[in-house]
């Protein structure tokens, strides 16, 4: 096999633009098919009903809520697989796919209690943030089937991560547009009863998610047992846990499924504590909000997925000079696109929402669309900086920096989104919703400050992952 390591002075096709647009193209696809599948499951259910739309946002964000602290210490093995790949040690990467693969069993077996009691803990939850009776019996139909997702969704995203890492992130994109037609298709014979199958609701729904993710996990398993992958990457060969590997993961992943928990952790805070106090009409017009706000940064984080394989490419190769091109790169195009979804929602926040909002009372439904359209205001204020943290935050995690990174987030969302959120609902609920948007606004604008600093200090260049040195700069 050879190790001959690439020259990441040398681009293909001569631009860093088009290499890194080349890369981000499948990552995007992918990132854009999930928010297409969460947008089916979104608009397929509020057809049920106000209490269905309400409901269904902050059930999905709970169960990604508990899926994060998983999947993000699997998200660890992009940047083990990227900088070996850099390293010209590609032999390295398949041992740490597999580690995710034991990472999932330990997932599945950790959630399957919560399964089990949903109907015991979530009513507990429910009335903690003033969830109306009927949203609160929707939400649990939908726990009980959805939790059972956890372990299939740990699996997928570790191996995405390995798929990513070696510069093959096509092998993801076949696979998410499988689940979602799988998603689709699943959610309208359980929750209408069409083809012959029960009318199921929410539960529905939620079994249609745990088939999706099953099929889009069988598709990402299938190319590691082929003889042309094996002899890369050694994927065939490294099927048993490995203690050293696993150890490392966790290691490198426990500060990443910290940031994602701290970060999704505090927007459910916002959804199933804070937001209820104002009425179910608020809830689904933060609902509507955020079906937009997904449309602005899935793509953005395609780019940063992509930026950090790049920058793990490089720094395995001892190059933190091309990294920091590439960073710079990412940076642009990203704060391009989400400075024009910002000009987007200035002006078009109200067509947008009534584009999504089915509720059939025409009253009810002028004021959720004029109060989602409000919220998008918010969120058109945040765009840029939004960008900001996404390709800082993908590029320090390339680099292997997740510490400092995980620290400023769980300061920013808990310190500020949380706590000030708490305050405006405390002393000043005369605020409304845009008290608690405002702050929402405050805290990313102020960790993309706090990002761009870290980014700026040049601690992520030092960092390494190997022992070893790298045969790239040998």
């Amino acid at each position: 096999m050879s190790t001959a390591v690439p020259d990441f002075a040398r681009l293909p096709g001569g631009s860093p633009l088009g290499e890194l647009l080349r890369l981000a193209a499948p990552m995007i696809g992918v990132t854009l098919s999930r928010m297409l599948m969460g947008f089916i499951d979104f608009a397929m259910v509020s057809q049920l009903g106000t209490s269905a739309q309400a409901a269904i946002s902050p059930v999905t964000l709970l169960l990604f809520t508990v899926a994060c602290a998983f999947m993000g210490a699997a998200q660890a093995a992009q940047t083990f697989v990227s900088q070996a790949v850099g390293r010209g040690e590609p032999q390295r990467a398949g041992a740490y796919a597999w580690q995710t693969q034991y990472l999932a069993l330990f997932a599945a077996l950790a959630t399957a209690p919560l399964a089990i009691t949903t109907p015991l803990w979530f009513p507990w939850v429910a009335a903690l943030g003033k969830h109306a009776p009927d949203v609160a019996a929707m939400e649990i139909d939908y726990l009980t089937i959805g939790l059972w997702s956890i372990g299939l969704m740990t699996a997928s995203a570790g191996l995405e991560s390995f798929y990513n890492g070696i510069r093959r992130p096509g092998v993801c994109l076949t696979a998410v547009i499988a689940s979602l037609v799988t998603n689709a298709v699943g959610n309208y014979m359980l929750i209408f009863g069409k083809l012959g199958a029960p009318e199921m609701g929410m539960r529905g729904a939620a079994l249609a998610t745990v088939l999706a993710w099953g099929v889009r996990l069988a598709i990402l398993l299938l190319p590691l047992a082929s003889r042309a992958v094996d002899h890369l990457y050694h994927t065939r060969r490294s099927v048993w846990f490995d203690a050293a590997r696993f150890s490392e993961l966790m290691r490198m992943g426990a500060p990443i499924a910290l940031q994602w928990l701290v970060d999704i952790g505090a927007w459910i805070v916002f959804l199933v504590l804070l937001m209820p106090q104002y009425g179910t009409v608020a809830l689904a017009a933060s609902n509507l909000a955020i079906q937009f706000m997904h449309l602005s940064f899935m793509p953005a984080l395609g780019i940063g997925m992509a930026v950090s394989t790049q920058v793990g490419n490089a720094i395995g190769a001892a190059r933190a000079d091309v990294a920091q091109m590439r960073v710079r790169v990412a940076l642009g195009i990203v704060m391009g696109y989400m400075g024009v979804m910002g000009i987007v929602f200035l002006l078009l926040g109200r067509p947008l929402a009534a584009s999504l909002c089915f509720e059939s009372d025409e009253a009810l439904r002028t004021e959720v669309v004029r109060t989602a359209a409000q919220m998008l205001l918010w969120c058109a204020l945040f765009q840029i900086s939004d960008g900001v943290c996404i390709v800082y935050s993908f590029a320090f995690r390339g680099a292997g920096d997740t510490r400092v990174p995980a620290l400023l987030f769980a300061a920013c969302c808990w310190g500020i989104f949380v706590g000030g959120g708490l305050l405006i609902v405390r002393f000043l609920p005369s605020l409304g919703t845009d008290g608690l948007w405002a702050v929402c606004s405050l805290y990313i604008i102020v960790l993309g400050a706090l990002l761009w600093l870290r980014y700026r200090s040049g601690a992520w260049r030092r960092q390494t992952v190997f022992d070893s040195p790298a045969l790239a700069a040998t």
